[in-house]
């Protein structure tokens, strides 16, 4: 039986086994002036929580607890939204509801199947609602058919569980695709930090084919490299097809590493030949690659490398630099593709390609490193507009001096990274800053609200329009200083909602302090009925611990 009734607001909790987690703050702003031009056209569904119905006491016949409290069941987005204008209006103090008797599994059962409706479903959410379900006793195909999804489908959302908190956000900010997702989830905790290590603690975006080269690497499957179908390219290079580090070669003793692919155990090696494979081909180009010191000539091909980005790790930059270092020594002339307009992606037999090389409109060119480890590939790549002409002499001096603006550039990154690595050590060692009585200076303000900033997750971030990745951070926070309270009073929140909280003595006492002076009806009101409650639990108790050890 369903009766609909409007509750006061300060009776009804959120539902912690709501798999929904994520709320976007703009929509959510969006829904709550809807609701107030035109009303809420659909109530939200709550039921009763047991703990919470009137309790009479036996022997002084009190009543404790006399007012029921609700938990929402569906609608919780709606209740934020209502929650918004409550806080301006007592208009809003009462919301309409829709009151059910359900029990824990019930509402459950209704929450997944409200949030697994929505067209917004996030992959993540989507992923815990199909575990919860599956952990609840649900066969898989029952939920395939309840769903209109496929068995497959369930089965890959929910390997999205596997996942580390920073891949999620990757995730939910789109920088990884779900089917790459999908794949890092079945790595251990380890090998997926150092994916996201790897992407510049997860701002930079990785394709789907970026995500299987380093699973791939990681995991030295051989029949995936490129030097499979050329096993024997060297006298010096152990083939793999009879080597003890294959594990194709080691009948039951590898079975279950085994699989289908054949995988080497031995790293150092898969990586080095795969690195003497780069070369190999490299040198197989040899007449008509560039030398070192010579000009770039139409009919010629130049090794090209990504320049350093500000995003790359140290050790990227430090394997970019290594490889122009090696191949120079090799004699040959190494160039960055930012030197060209941008790459051409018509394949080297296409006809196109041959036209575009006879009119001088792209230069060959030869990568030598992948996402993740060396890779040879030939690409072309477009001249920029200003080297479009016949003759190799300009083409030539257009092309060096980028070369040279690309080297000015490095060189200049080159000495900040210098600098900051320096400050970095400073930062470690200096003893005598703490120590500082004087008050912070205004520079030590800004740095402290940056950090603050910075540690207030995506979602508030995205919410107050400020994307990160995009804007000077620190000149956003020198210009919005009046809005410190705002950031600060967000850090606090975050922390003080994490689960951390539950397992923190400090943490507990912080929630005290704030919650007793920010909302001290609230808190006087929860502690008060929480006590009552929980001292008539614990003198039933001791009432029956004296039954038991025989005290008068």
């Amino acid at each position: 039986m369903a009766e609909i009734k409007n509750l006061p607001v300060s009776l009804i909790q959120t539902s912690p086994r709501n798999p929904r987690k994520t709320f976007d703050e703009e929509k959510l702003k969006e829904l709550a002036q809807n609701i107030e031009e035109q009303g809420l056209l659909q109530p939200i569904t709550v039921r009763v929580i047991k703990e919470g119905e009137t309790v009479i006491d036996e022997d002084t016949g009190e009543v404790i607890n006399a007012e029921s409290q609700y938990e929402i069941v569906c609608g919780e987005r709606r209740f934020r939204a209502w929650n918004m204008l409550a806080k301006k209006s007592d208009k809003y103090n009462e919301i309409p509801c829709i009151v059910r008797e359900m029990t824990d599994e019930q509402a459950f059962d209704a929450m997944i199947t409200e949030n697994l409706q929505r067209q917004d479903v996030d992959p993540v959410e989507e992923a815990i609602a199909f575990s919860l379900l599956l952990e609840n006793g649900n066969a898989v195909e029952d939920i395939a058919v309840r769903f209109g999804k496929s068995i497959r489908f369930i089965q890959d959302r929910v390997k999205l569980k596997g996942l580390i908190p920073e891949l999620i956000d990757m995730l939910r900010q789109e920088l990884i695709p779900i089917s790459g997702a999908m794949l890092l989830a079945k790595l251990d905790i380890d090998a997926q930090k150092e994916f996201y290590n790897e992407n510049v603690n997860g701002e930079s975006a990785a394709s789907i084919s970026d995500i299987k080269e380093y699973i791939d690497d990681l995991f030295c499957v051989i029949d995936k490299a490129q030097f499979f179908s050329e096993d024997n390219f060297s006298d010096s290079i152990p083939s793999c097809s009879g080597c003890i580090n294959n594990t194709a070669n080691h009948g039951c003793l590898f079975y279950e590493m085994k699989g289908k692919e054949q995988k080497c155990i031995n790293r150092e090696c898969f990586s080095r030949k795969q690195q003497e494979y780069v070369k190999y081909r490299v040198m197989k180009e040899f007449e008509n690659l560039v030398k070192k010191g010579e000009p770039l000539t139409f009919g010629k091909s130049v090794i090209v490398i990504e320049p350093p980005r500000s995003w790359d790790t140290k050790s990227e930059k430090q394997r970019k630099e290594d490889t122009i270092k090696m191949y120079n020594d090799m004699g040959f002339e190494v160039v960055y593709s930012s030197v060209f307009d941008h790459p051409c992606f018509y394949s080297e037999s296409d006809e196109r390609i041959a036209e575009k090389l006879e009119n001088n409109e792209v230069y060959r060119c030869i990568e030598v490193l992948g996402y993740s480890r060396p890779e040879f590939k030939v690409s072309f790549y477009y001249l920029k507009k200003s080297s479009s002409v016949k003759g190799a002499c300009n083409v030539s001096n257009q092309i060096e001096a980028e070369n040279i603006r690309n080297k000015i550039k490095r060189n200049g990154e080159l000495m900040v990274e210098k600098k900051t690595e320096t400050m970095r050590k400073w930062a470690d060692d200096m003893d005598d800053y703490t120590s500082k009585s004087d008050g912070m200076s205004p520079n030590e303000q800004i740095i402290f609200d940056v950090l603050v900033m910075k540690g207030c997750g995506y979602l508030f971030q995205k919410s107050i329009g400020l994307n990160i990745n995009k804007i000077d951070i620190v000149q956003y926070v020198t210009d919005n200083a009046k809005e410190r309270n705002k950031w600060y009073r967000e850090f606090i929140r975050a922390k003080l909602s994490e689960a951390a909280v539950m397992y923190d003595g400090d943490l507990k006492k912080l929630q005290n302090m704030l919650f007793s002076e920010q909302y001290p009806e609230r808190y006087n009101e929860m502690t008060s009925k929480l006590t009552s409650s929980y001292a008539k639990k614990e003198e039933n108790l001791n009432e029956k611990l004296k039954e038991l050890v025989g005290e008068q």
